[in-house]
């Protein structure tokens, strides 16, 4: 009979279940809040510790394992509006690293006739994860997900506040060429409880129905922009504040001319 040590099962599973969601975070293009990773990483944690106590055979059922699964992606993921896309991931991800673990300690030597818990050293772990990392590496690369990096754009005017799911990408360059101020590129719809309304359509007609707000007197600019195949303008205001994922920026909020595509509300530069 082996004995199980509390103390070394729940490092153990925080550990990779840290890992396994901050994965699936990064494969899914979530937004990682790596505190609420933690908390749900230790959910998981205490789950792998009841699986074995005496008296919870129970926690085997498969019920009670997506339960908890879905309720780990609840507490890491639940404020993204594309929260199956991450539970869905973490689950793949999961399988694929239990997958690993168990065929690693075959390899190893391992009794591991069934259950939830399957005896494995570190060595065991770091194969799996490489294993793991590999294959997802190599999905990845095939092109059949890509991940990005989210971000929460939080913004302030006048008293108003909105919170904007923003994507970070690579080739958003835009600045107030005067200022040399960044600019996020903004879904007219998700600026809508700051500027009193939705402003969409040409830069200058934008321009121009900002202008005449009195609430956003001197805060509304026309921002030239460049992309393949095009170039223009875009009408932009300045907010009263600006941060992204907590931390103050310095930003303009340039006005999309259409709906963003992916779901997203704004396009931050990458290195912010």
């Amino acid at each position: 009979m082996d004995i199980i040590y509390a103390d070394s099962l729940i490092a153990l599973n925080l550990a990779a279940d840290y890992l396994l969601l901050l994965a699936a975070g990064r494969v899914a293009g979530a937004a990682l809040h790596r505190g609420r990773i933690f908390l749900a990483a230790l959910l998981g944690a205490l789950y792998a510790l009841a699986s074995v106590a005496p008296g919870w055979g129970f926690t085997s059922h498969p019920a009670v394992k997506i339960a908890v699964g879905v309720g780990m992606s609840l507490v890491a993921f639940g404020s993204e509006a594309r929260f199956w896309r991450c539970c869905g991931s973490f689950f793949a991800v999961s399988a694929l690293f239990g997958g690993a673990v168990w065929a690693s300690s075959m390899l190893a030597g391992y009794d591991a006739p069934g259950g939830a818990y399957v005896p494995a050293d570190a060595r065991v772990l770091a194969l799996s994860f490489a294993v793991c990392y590999a294959a997802v590496t190599l999905f990845l690369r095939r092109g059949a997900l890509r991940p990005r990096r989210t971000a929460r754009l939080t913004v302030r005017l006048g008293g108003a506040e909105a919170s904007l799911r923003a994507l970070a990408d690579t080739g958003n360059s835009l600045a107030d060429p005067v200022s040399g101020r960044a600019a996020a590129v903004c879904d007219a719809a998700a600026l809508a409880p700051l500027l009193g309304g939705v402003y969409r359509g040409a830069a200058a007609d934008v321009f121009t129905a900002l202008g005449a707000n009195p609430a956003l007197a001197g805060r509304a600019f026309l921002i030239p922009y460049s992309a393949v195949g095009s170039r223009g303008l875009l009408a932009a205001v300045r907010p009263d504040y600006a941060a992204v994922d907590g931390e103050a920026r310095e930003l303009l909020l340039a006005i999309a001319p259409e709906p963003l595509a992916g779901g997203f509300d704004a396009i931050i530069p990458a290195d912010l």
